[in-house]
């Protein structure tokens, strides 16, 4: 068994100027005095203190920081003073926030020590504690309290100051917040009235009850009463004084026993075998993934006296590294990536082997650059044979570092290597579920168009900025080149450029173009859609750094989906070209110009994007003056209704044409329809023709097969319904139709609607026959086209819905200066 050597006593001092290096000297300079006076048991805890005590008078006083040490065989006396005694320190101490590097000055001290305290006088402040010696030569004390990353802690701590007989002797206000008992209420009464004990072995007091390992410190759970006289579980530690000796005891609420708890001395004797850094085996387990990491690079930075200390871990998708977290260094730093070959990261010829660079004005390491340090040691973290992160320590020194710094480095990655590993592969799966959502959205994206351009548009969109600087989407021509077609680019006004760029530009070239805006990695992926290539979709990324992992495998399924898109939306808009050329031949192509009447047309198909019907109208001239019209309507919608609709045009035309009567126009139609057989639909037809009389009158013959009858609105005002319904088309052979005959005056008007225009419907409210009268009584002399405009507006504004059924409307108004001219024959 080793003998014990107790430390030669010593007094020492020194004083450090307000600068972030300072913290690593002072660290620097009470390890050294320890170390040489004999006193190696208390060196962790005190340079902990001291990195943090040091560390808040820097930041927080900007003066220099004296550090004072006196060590005699009962322990140690640590002294930090600044020349800033205005600035008091709370005595509450709590937590720092998540993201503070700093800040657990007091918090650890009031852990570490048997006794400490702050003390001002009128041109300093000195904060000073003890570490003294237990019966087994090592320092009474309790770990740092431990945060769980899910938990933030509120750190309470109770502290009780206890006579040899267990009086009550101080109380502080934790402990009053915590179990509603003032200081008044408690100074001179028995501590053990409170305390009940609950934990086997463990005492609530200075009694009999000795704990499990003998000695001044011992720790366990018991129940405390309130002042509501509720009972409190209480995880309660006695951090100096033996049995009968006046003692100090700490307490927070059993939940949170981690931030009092330190493991058995025989426990934390073998850790440190094993542990370079002497965590906890649970550290992880109870601190969480981001405090440990946190600790663990704390302890790294302390355990090799250096300026700062870092972690860096492997992202999957890309392969870069990236700075996880930092001590000593800016907190800008986490996140920031690093290409596998940047200075200052595990070589990757040698990717297994510690990284020393002894002198950093020879070897730049830009992204540490401003940090004020000189020399560096990055050692790998690897798992299962792979490098999944790195370990490093900087130092403000030339060569800060000796070869047994480095391979303890290499331990202390061995020893991380499991929960960065965890780590990696947490952030990793947070990154994989956050590209499954970006592939959804961009196939809900790309499936919601059917146009093309718009298509090739939100393509760009959706690689610009998560996948690249910027995009570029080719379409092959005929030939099979490439024509580029979008362009988008992160910065808008960038855009036109980079198309002026990319236009002069072969696309298999543009990674070894000298154009400054194509510098930078460029990826070309082939769009294929159904087995064959439609284009490309470059993509170009600023740095030199290609798309690799997961991030290529993304891009390629966005490109995937994009050139299915773009093939379907191109599929679509030659179908519905061809679909909107077929039902424009449907309608006449423009309004004819006759000599004794003008004439008025309104036209809506139901339905988005369509042009054509089921019903229409025509009018055209048929020879010696005479005019053939029609007004239709197809029972039901679609291509279906459009092919009946264009049949009963083109028929009636024919027949006109060829001097058919109007009668036997209807009834060889009515054959043509059923001659359709399961095509055939039903069909209402006004169909007339106009013959010119003397004094500018006009002789109508007309047939209303099933149709809505026509209105005629006299010079004088009187409105008349002319026509007899008759059979409607497509429903019984050999139907005979009889014409009747109208003469129309100067000035008349015709009015020929469908069904579309009289059952417009608000709810259970109808437009019907009154409601087109009362607009017709209100047209006057109007011209026909005004009048057909108007009965659109009367159907539009009739309801807020837009129609549901297709509307046709036919407008004759009658010259009344027009004279006749025999001669008028189809061009």
């Amino acid at each position: 068994m080793r003998e014990k050597v107790l430390p030669r006593a010593m007094h020492t001092q020194r004083t450090f100027a307000p600068e972030g290096h300072s913290v690593a000297l002072a660290r620097r300079f009470v390890r050294q005095a320890l170390e040489e006076c004999g006193a190696d048991d208390l060196t962790d805890e005190a340079v902990l203190a001291t990195s943090e005590l040091v560390t808040n008078a820097v930041v927080h006083a900007g003066t220099p920081v004296r550090v004072a040490l006196d060590v005699d065989a009962q322990g140690l006396r640590l002294e930090v003073q600044d020349l800033h005694p205005h600035r008091a320190l709370p005595l509450g101490v709590e937590s720092p926030s998540d993201d503070a590097e700093h800040g657990r000055g007091l918090l650890i001290t009031s852990s570490l020590a048997g006794a400490w305290g702050v003390d001002y006088s009128a041109g300093a402040k000195r904060v000073w504690m003890k570490l003294e010696r237990g019966s087994d030569s090592t320092p009474t004390r309790t770990p740092p309290r431990a945060r769980h990353e899910t938990e933030p802690v509120q750190a309470a701590v109770g502290v009780v100051e206890l006579s040899p007989d267990g009086v009550v002797r101080s109380w502080n206000h934790d402990s009053e917040r915590m179990l509603g008992w003032t200081a008044e209420d408690m100074l001179g009464r028995p501590w053990r009235e409170l305390v009940e004990p609950l934990d086997r072995g463990t005492t609530a007091g200075n009694g009999a009850d000795v704990p499990s390992w003998a000695g001044q410190r011992w720790q366990g759970t018991c129940a405390v009463r309130r002042k509501t006289g509720a009972a409190a579980q209480v995880f309660l530690s006695r951090v100096s004084g033996a049995p009968g000796e006046a003692s100090t005891m700490l307490f927070v609420p059993a939940a949170r026993r981690a931030l009092l708890e330190w493991p058995a001395p025989q426990a934390r004797v073998a850790a440190a075998t094993q542990d370079p850094l002497g965590l906890r085996e649970d550290a992880l387990n109870r601190l969480g993934f981001n405090a440990y990491l946190d600790l663990v690079v704390e302890r790294t930075r302390d355990r090799l006296s250096a300026r700062a200390a870092f972690l860096l871990l492997v992202r999957d998708l890309e392969g870069d590294f990236e700075v996880a977290t930092v001590s000593g260094l800016d907190n800008a730093l986490r996140g920031v990536r690093l290409e596998p070959d940047a200075p200052g990261v595990p070589d990757p010829r040698n990717p297994q082997l510690p990284v020393v660079l002894s002198d950093l004005a020879e070897t730049d390491v830009p992204w540490l650059a401003g940090n004020e340090v000189r020399s560096l040691v990055v050692a790998p973290v690897v798992m299962e044979g792979r490098v999944i992160g790195a370990v490093g320590v900087a130092s403000e020194r030339r060569a800060g570092f000796s070869d047994e710094e480095a391979v303890l480095l290499q331990r202390i990655g061995s020893v991380l290597a499991p929960a960065a590993d965890r780590a990696r592969l947490r952030v990793s799966e947070r990154e994989r579920r956050g590209w499954l959502t970006f592939l959804s959205e961009a196939g809900v994206l790309l499936a919601g168009s059917l146009d093309q351009e718009m298509t090739m548009a939100i393509t760009g969109q959706i690689a610009v900025p998560r996948l690249a600087t910027w995009c570029a989407v080719y379409l092959d021509d005929c030939r099979g080149k490439p024509v580029l077609q979008q362009v988008w680019h992160r910065d808008e006004r960038l855009t036109s450029p980079l198309r002026t760029a990319l236009a002069r530009t072969d696309p298999d070239r543009v990674g070894e173009s000298s154009e400054a805006l194509l510098r930078g990695a460029v990826l070309n992926i082939p769009l294929l859609a159904r087995g064959h290539r439609i284009g490309l979709l470059t993509l170009g990324r600023e740095t030199r750094d290609p798309l690799q992992g997961e991030a290529l495998v993304v891009a390629e399924s966005v490109a995937r989906r994009a050139a299915l898109a773009i093939d379907n939306a191109r599929a679509h808009g030659e179908l519905q070209a061809i679909g909107e050329a077929l039902q424009r031949g449907l309608l006449p192509v423009s309004i004819p110009e006759a000599p004794m009447f003008d004439v008025g047309v309104a036209y809506e198909a139901a339905g988005e994007r369509t042009l054509a019907g089921g019903d229409f109208y025509d009018i055209f001239p048929v020879g010696a003056g005479r005019w053939c019209f029609a007004v239709g309507d197809v029972c039901g919608s679609g291509p279906e209704a459009a092919a009946v609709t264009g049949l009963a045009r083109h028929t009636i035309r024919a027949l006109a044409l060829a001097g058919f009567p109007v009668a036997v126009i209807v009834e060889r139609l009515n054959s043509a329809i059923l001659d359709e057989g399961e095509r055939a639909r039903f069909l209402t037809l006004l169909c007339g023709t106009l013959e010119p009389e003397s004094g500018g009158r006009l002789r109508m013959s007309i047939v209303t097969a099933g149709h809505p009858l026509p209105s005629v609105v006299r010079r004088s005002g009187e409105i008349v319904v002319v026509g007899r319904p008759q059979s409607l088309l497509g429903v019984v052979e050999n139907v005979v139709f009889v014409p009747e005959e109208h003469v129309l005056e100067k000035g008349d008007l015709l009015v020929a609607v469908t069904d579309g225009v009289l059952e417009r419907r608000d709810g259970k409210r109808m437009l019907g026959e009154e409601g087109l009268r009362a607009e017709l009584a209100q047209v006057g002399d109007l011209p026909a086209q005004a009048v057909a405009d108007r009965i659109r507006r009367l159907v539009g504004d009739f309801a807020e819905d837009p129609p549901a059924d297709d509307m046709a409307v036919l407008a004759l108004r009658i010259s009344p200066t027009g004279t006749i001219s025999a001669d008028s024959s189809p061009e």
